[in-house]
């Protein structure tokens, strides 16, 4: 039976959750014929309740809460929910929370309901229907347990997953310390991963208990609020991410919570990020592809036109991603900052410095233009004259790795930009970047570096991969990110390549046509040191040896 109503009035809601596997699902499922009453107009982390709440007013707001996976972050949101009431009044809230959870949120006036995450989406809805209406519906049932015993057992789990967190990093810290071989390596990944097992099964088995407390202080404002919820976001959460991908855009998401160290030979923008930062910054942009996807989709676009339409669809993408991620971070430092940078707010800067990116970079990423064919008109892959067919589980290495590819090249072009125009940001450095990397000199060191990589792939290796027909791609790998090659015609790029890029591939010609007579002639010289040294010099040896033998034995018999 259909759970939608043609007489139902539009609801605009915004869903906040610091699990972006979530969120994404959500989003999915509700933009359907079906749901199309539900408008979610902006998603977020919890951290980000305080910022939209100054940009956007609607009818409901969806707030996940998961106390497994972000417990510091819930207890801090639970904290300050009887000041927002007290401070917003009119707002509607909306809880959803796993199903462990112990708590009574008919106390808080403006929480109109509260719901499993993992209900039925039909119950999710209908919980949307009714809250939204101004009225309360409330499906978390409570707990018969006394709630003394579960504070008493929430404590003790608590205090043994603080023990497996603390062996969890001293293992880290030991790894990255030493240089361990093969076998002690895997020893100490197996049991991080028997430690994560326990972990896992902790959380599941302890409940979520939370008790209210009312807040009778009038002192409230925006400005503590705020500093509450920019403290949220504060915490080092661990994103769980299921271990069985049903799909590419699920295998990349684990992927990205496995490892994102560099692996490669050459250095990468990202190398200054922290590495929860990185993981951040690249789940946005693989968010932002996928959303940008589905409403390509949605447009209905014609084949023919989708190539004059690329550039923009990448500009969109970077814009996009680079607004979201430093919006949590950049802060002007003082008023002579905000006149000074450059006079631009951080949106007139994305904005100025995306042509410049059409020009220069959309380019030199492979295969755009094939994978969204791919995701959008379910066109296959053509790569070196094979075919990888639409949603065949065969060909999801292939189609990962290009996505992972674009996904990396934007990553890279957000904190190139970052370090371009706000490298000496206090807070951009105490909240980004490597300890290691934090002081000026550090900074200045690392684009020195990446400059020096720049012409090395202008003048180098691009020219080099474009006549060896191959790409060199950087993919996800569950130790790091990677490189690998890709194989396919660049004829088309040969011809239009000038000055001492084309002089690098006639050098490179000029190796492999000389090469078989070099072979040829280290052959027979060695042919030539051989017999020399054998039968001339060897010989001669030979006969000096004899003499000098010869001459002891006479001796010896006198």
């Amino acid at each position: 039976m259909s759970s939608t109503n043609s007489n139902e009035t539009e609801i605009s809601l915004i869903l906040l959750d610091d699990n972006n596997i979530f969120t994404l699902g959500l989003r999915e499922v509700l933009n359907t014929e079906e749901f199309k009453d539900i408008n979610i107009i902006a998603t977020g982390k919890i951290a980000d309740f305080s910022s939209l709440l100054k940009q956007y007013e609607v009818n409901l707001w969806v707030i996940s809460l998961d106390f497994n996976q972000y417990p510091e972050k819930v207890k801090q949101f639970l904290k300050f929910l009887p000041q927002l009431s007290n401070e917003y009044p009119h707002l509607s809230l909306v809880i959803l929370v796993s199903w462990e959870f112990v708590g009574d949120f008919s106390s808080i006036p403006i929480i109109k309901g509260s719901c499993y995450k993992n209900a039925d989406i039909n119950e999710l809805v209908k919980t949307f229907r009714i809250c939204a209406k101004g009225e309360t519906y409330f499906s978390v049932k409570n707990t018969l347990f006394s709630p003394k015993i579960n504070s008493w057992f929430s404590r003790q789990c608590k205090f043994g997953l603080q023990q497996i967190q603390g062996e969890i990093i001293n293992i880290d810290d030991y790894i990255k310390g030493k240089k361990l071989s093969i076998a002690d390596i895997l020893y100490w990944q197996g049991r991080k991963r028997e430690l994560k097992l326990a972990k896992w099964l902790i959380t599941q088995l302890s409940p979520d208990f939370y008790e209210f407390i009312s807040d009778s202080s009038k002192e409230n404002n925006q400005s503590k609020i705020d500093k509450n919820f920019a403290q949220i976001d504060n915490y080092n959460s661990q994103i769980i991410v299921s271990d069985s991908p049903q799909n590419t855009y699920d295998l990349i998401l684990l992927k990205i919570q496995s490892s994102l160290k560099n692996s490669t030979s050459k250095l990468l923008e990202i190398d200054i990020l922290q590495e929860s930062k990185k993981q951040e910054l690249l789940m946005i942009i693989l968010q932002e592809w996928i959303i940008s996807v589905r409403e390509l989709r949605n447009l209905n676009i014609d084949k023919d036109n989708v190539s004059e339409k690329i550039n923009i669809y990448i500009k969109e993408l970077w814009q996009n991603s680079t607004i979201k991620f430093l919006n949590r971070y950049y802060l002007p430092e003082s008023e002579s900052d905000t006149d000074s940078i450059n006079s631009y707010s951080l949106l007139d800067l994305v904005m100025k410095e995306s042509e410049s990116l059409l020009k220069e970079t959309v380019p030199k990423i492979p295969f755009i233009l094939d994978i969204i064919s791919y995701e959008i008109y379910q066109q296959n892959l053509v790569i070196d004259n094979e075919t990888y067919e639409y949603d065949s589980k065969s060909n999801q290495d292939i189609e990962a790795i290009i996505i992972e590819n674009i996904i990396i090249h934007i990553a890279n072009l957000v904190i190139e930009f970052t370090l371009n125009k706000f490298s000496d940001n206090t807070n951009i450095k105490h909240k980004l970047f490597n300890l290691e990397l934090k002081s000026s000199r550090k900074v200045a060191m690392f684009r020195n570096n990446l400059i020096w990589k720049y012409r090395k792939e202008k003048y180098w290796q691009n020219p080099k991969n474009i006549f060896e027909d191959q790409y060199e791609m950087l993919k996800l790998g569950y130790q790091g990110i990677e490189t690998c090659i890709i194989t396919h015609s660049r004829h088309q790029e040969l011809k239009t390549i000038q000055g001492l890029p084309w002089a690098v591939t006639i050098l490179i010609e000029l190796r492999d046509s000389l090469y078989r007579v070099v072979q040829s002639l280290e052959r027979t010289i060695g042919k030539v040191v051989v017999y020399l040294l054998t039968e001339v010099i060897g010989g001669g040896i030979g006969l000096i040896g004899k003499g000098i033998l010869q001459g002891i034995g006479n001796r010896i018999k006198n």
